[in-house]
């Protein structure tokens, strides 16, 4: 048995007291620290899982929502959800080319998408008020400018001739373009063509240009002249 005299027993309490309050200090920082752990929330449960995973992330949400409700326009559809078109026109514009428009836009539209009309365009020839159509071509004369039969251009009552073909023989790159298989390529091998033969006599003579076979000839034949 161990005998401690007044002093020892003095210092025994104190230990005793000091271990006591130190203990209690750490379970009272413990306790303190779990209870200030924030509450699991939906937040914190997508903050903390990792993507890749196949479940659906808050960004991911928001995609799935229409075209519509997001603002953005769906291919092939203008803002308003109409189908979109597109025609070719040319003449007296700023802009002349392929041009994209709303189904049931007017060519007043189309002249103003292609940048506006020229100084020289004589506007009295053209029925700004018409429809244009999907895959249609439209021109703007100039004052004074004389149009053939077989041209393509909108006269004032704004019709157009739908017979109307194209001369392989005077037609630019753009043009050419508008025929059935034919692309930016071919156009130019058809322009190259004509330029150092003197010009198509015939309109079977377009298979003599490289990339051009009896396929595409069937499919074009009816959309072409030479003059």
């Amino acid at each position: 048995m161990f005998h401690f005299d007044r002093i020892q027993q003095k210092l025994l309490f104190i230990l005793c007291g000091v271990i006591l309050i130190l203990s209690g200090i750490l379970l009272y920082r413990e306790y303190g620290r779990r209870d200030g752990i924030p509450a699991v929330t939906k937040e914190s449960v997508w903050e903390g899982r990792p993507t890749g995973m196949g479940e659906k992330q808050p960004e991911d949400i928001g995609e799935e929502q229409s075209y519509a409700d997001s603002g953005q326009k769906q291919p092939g559809m203008d803002e308003e959800g109409n189908p979109s078109i597109k025609i070719y026109i040319t003449g007296q514009v700023k802009s002349p080319g392929v041009i994209t428009l709303s189904e049931g836009d007017r060519l007043e539209d189309a002249i103003e998408i292609a940048g506006g009309a020229l100084p020289d365009a004589d506007l009295n020839r053209v029925n700004l008020a018409m429809k244009v159509k999907d895959e249609g071509m439209y021109h703007v004369p100039a004052v004074g400018e004389e149009i053939s039969d077989d041209s393509s251009a909108m006269i004032a009552n704004g019709e157009t001739n739908s017979d109307a073909k194209v001369n392989i023989n005077e037609a630019d790159q753009a043009q050419l373009e508008t025929l059935n298989g034919i692309g930016p390529a071919k156009a130019q091998k058809i322009i190259k063509y004509r330029e150092e033969s003197g010009g198509f006599q015939a309109i079977e003579e377009i298979m003599n240009v490289s990339g051009i076979g009896e396929k595409t000839f069937e499919g074009l034949k009816d959309q072409i002249d030479i003059k």
